[in-house]
């Protein structure tokens, strides 16, 4: 595949401060080992290969730039009604269309009149909130432009890559793209005013030692993994309940900076039990990651859930004796997958 550009871009994992971070507490997002790939060259159509999914299929450009304007249009719908039930039904009905107004919406922030040829492989489980597809929205528009001769900064990456997660998530907060493109550690705060960017801080050379030994599991809980419905119903406990719990989330986010800082794993240990205890009394989290939950922490090392929670959500655990927290999974019945936090951003391999 010498003729096709490679990109590779980290997916994502909410390290802690999920939730607490929709009431304007902060939140640290960092970068993972676990990798999308795309690989791009020039074409006169608009070729799309998604290797995980088996599936390859040919559009004239004309066609995708008729659809990435007709879902434009349902953007500015969406907008306007704040109701996103449209689109998400409109990309539900088709495993290529979000990727073809991916590749489409590329095409129009590049100025590319021509298509693209795009073979997607991914090693990031996708709907695992580890995310897949922000990685993806970095990615497709670096490897097009590198296809196509043009540098691109990471802030203009990045900015497409926003546009992009535009059509998966309506509203986008910007700090997943932004810690799948810069890579690190990404410390992410909301303005309470919604006409002022968030606070998008990369603070991984605060940290001056590796970040291993911590590993994800994906639980098997069935249901419907939903980041709207979790977030809503939080919004729905009782204030005098739900702000206690959020305040601790937020302190603890601000304590895990310091002890990341101070290499203080003991610390870390004891800020990611607690953030998980106060996830669970907030309702987000499902009586199998408890149990998971308690035993990690009987054999002396720490687990959380990560990202919205609910059912089939990731958690991410740490163990000074990481086999140990390994084999101890193997024994739950789940497969883990060891990980190094704030990795490299995006890259052009």
């Amino acid at each position: 595949m010498k003729e096709y550009t490679h990109v590779k871009c980290p997916g994502k994992v909410h390290f802690i401060g999920e939730h607490s971070v929709v009431y304007n507490e902060p939140a640290i997002i960092a970068a993972i080992s676990m990798y999308a790939h795309v690989f791009a060259k020039k074409s006169d159509q608009v070729i799309v290969n998604l290797k995980n999914l088996g599936i390859v299929k040919a559009y004239p450009t004309e066609d995708v730039r008729s659809f990435t304007n007709f879902a434009n249009e349902l953007w500015k719908n969406y907008k306007e009604k704040k109701d996103f039930k449209e689109m998400e039904e409109f990309f539900k009905k088709d495993n290529m269309s979000l990727p073809e107004v991916w590749i489409g919406k590329s095409l129009e922030q590049l100025n590319i009149d021509s298509g693209v040829d795009i073979i997607v492989n991914s090693e990031i489980p996708m709907g695992a909130g580890l995310g897949s597809s922000a990685a993806l929205s970095v990615a497709i528009p670096v490897a097009i432009s590198e296809a196509y001769g043009q540098q691109l900064s990471r802030n203009k990456i990045n900015e497409i890559a926003y546009e992009l997660e535009k059509f998966n998530h309506g509203t986008p907060s910007g700090g997943d793209n932004s810690t799948c493109c810069y890579g690190g550690l990404i410390w992410f705060k909301r303005n309470p005013d919604p006409s002022i960017k968030p606070t998008i801080e990369q603070i991984r050379d605060e940290i001056p030692h590796k970040l291993e030994n911590f590993v994800l599991i994906q639980t098997r809980s069935e249901g419907n993994r939903s980041t709207r419905r979790m977030v809503s119903k939080v919004k729905d406990l009782e204030p005098e309940y739900r702000e206690p719990r959020i305040k601790a989330l937020g302190n603890a986010t601000y304590e895990m900076r310091e002890a990341l800082k101070k290499g203080d794993f003991e610390s870390i240990k004891e800020l990611m039990n607690l953030a998980h205890k106060n996830l669970a009394e907030l309702g987000v989290s499902t009586d199998e990651m408890d149990f998971v939950h308690k035993k990690v922490k009987e054999s002396g090392g720490a687990i959380k859930l990560t990202g919205a929670g609910g059912p089939k959500s990731c958690m991410i655990g740490y163990h000074q004796q990481k086999n140990k927290l390994t084999n101890l999974l193997k024994n739950l019945g789940y497969e883990s997958w060891k990980v190094e936090l704030g990795v490299d951003g995006v890259k052009i391999e």
